[in-house]
């Protein structure tokens, strides 16, 4: 029997990022119904998550790394190396 060696493709990065709270969005993750909402993916921009209690916060997952850095109003990527992996 043959076995396939399963690659894959690794980012490994750090830095930082000062977000623009208008573009940057967050996501509904929480089990609850989120309030005054029914149901559906519930996204709210980084103004609305920033005036959220922690507890509430906590509810809340970044959409998309890559779009907040694209949008980002500073940042700094000080260290990311692309590799590829044989598993």
């Amino acid at each position: 029997m043959d076995t396939v060696t399963q690659k894959r493709l690794i980012v490994e990065f750090s830095g930082w990022m000062e977000c623009d709270p208008d573009k940057t969005w967050f996501q509904y993750i929480g089990n609850d119904p989120y309030e005054g909402v029914m149901g559906g993916d519930i996204h709210i921009t980084g103004k609305e998550y920033m005036t959220l209690p922690p507890e509430l916060q906590s509810n809340f997952i970044l959409k998309c790394l890559g779009e907040t850095y694209m949008d980002a109003l500073d940042a700094e990527l000080v260290h990311c190396d692309v590799e590829v992996d044989d598993e």
